[in-house]
């Protein structure tokens, strides 16, 4: 039967979850808590062979915001074939669908890479190399107190909004954020505000391991050795990985974030694009 492309039903989910186990490392556990808590919020475009989802991309509302910008764009995510239906050309088609319907509808794409060989499969479509985070390892050995409560959504939203509305970067609805909550939770993670001399700042991580991750965080990297040992019994771990904007932060190795299509800047910042 011929291939048909298609918007995913709910009655797709079990073909989707197989998908995405077949493509990926997650516990089938996280995939379908992935699936009930954003199934009605996403665009999910698939293609089916003899009725059956082989092939499926997942897009995540955002926008792109900065100074000169404003743009509605999508998050690509969570891109995969069958093993046994690759070759066929299906995610080429899909990718080629949501670009054509991109340019006409005036919307941004963005995507992160899992490899430089798909940051060159994506490049044939038309996508630019973008942001990059700095990825900054640290030992916990400065001992400064930490001062820090967990916060709702709405107020990391608004946190993270004042401190990125200076330059071009992807902005979230309060959806999402409260999504990466929940799931940063999931992983035995924290969402937080950090208060140090009167001055608030956000922060989200997660222990993995012996160290650390901090997904996104507006805590410069000077007062984050300080409480690096605090941050780390808070957490159980002994080290931190941070991903640093790059704006800001020059230390750490440089490493790509995003590639986008159709964006009048191919800068700007993203994160919180999901463990």
């Amino acid at each position: 039967m011929k291939p048909i492309l298609r918007p995913a039903v709910k009655a797709d989910i079990p073909a989707l979850c197989r998908i995405w186990e077949a493509c990926f490392s997650d516990s089938r556990d996280y995939i379908e808590y992935f699936y009930l808590e954003n199934f009605e919020r996403i665009e999910t475009l698939l293609i089916a062979v003899d009725e059956v989802p082989v092939s499926v991309v997942h897009m995540l509302p955002a926008c792109l915001e900065g100074a000169s910008i404003s743009q509605r764009a999508k998050f690509i995510y969570a891109v995969g074939t069958l093993p046994e239906h690759r070759s066929n050309g299906y995610m080429s088609k899909l990718i080629s669908t949501i670009t054509a319907d991109a340019k006409q509808q005036g919307n941004a794409l963005f995507l992160k890479p899992s490899s430089p060989t798909m940051t060159e499969f994506y490049a044939r479509f038309g996508f630019e190399k973008g942001s990059s985070f700095r990825l900054v390892s640290l030992d916990a050995t400065a001992t400064q107190p930490l001062e820090a409560e967990e916060i709702s959504a709405v107020e990391y939203n608004r946190m993270r909004d004042a401190a990125f509305s200076g330059v071009p970067y992807v902005r979230w609805d309060d959806a999402h954020i409260q999504w990466c909550i929940d799931e940063n939770r999931y992983f035995s993670g924290k969402t937080l505000k950090i208060i140090i001399d009167g001055s608030e700042y956000f922060m989200m991580g997660y222990p993995e391991k012996d160290t650390l991750i901090i997904n996104e965080t507006d805590l410069p990297l000077s007062r984050m050795k300080l409480l690096s040992t605090a941050l780390c019994k808070m957490f159980g771990t002994k080290r931190i990985k941070a991903y640093m904007p790059s704006f800001y932060c020059r230390e750490g190795e440089c490493v790509l974030s995003s590639v986008f299509y159709n964006a009048p800047s191919a800068s700007a910042y993203v994160n919180l694009i999901l463990i």
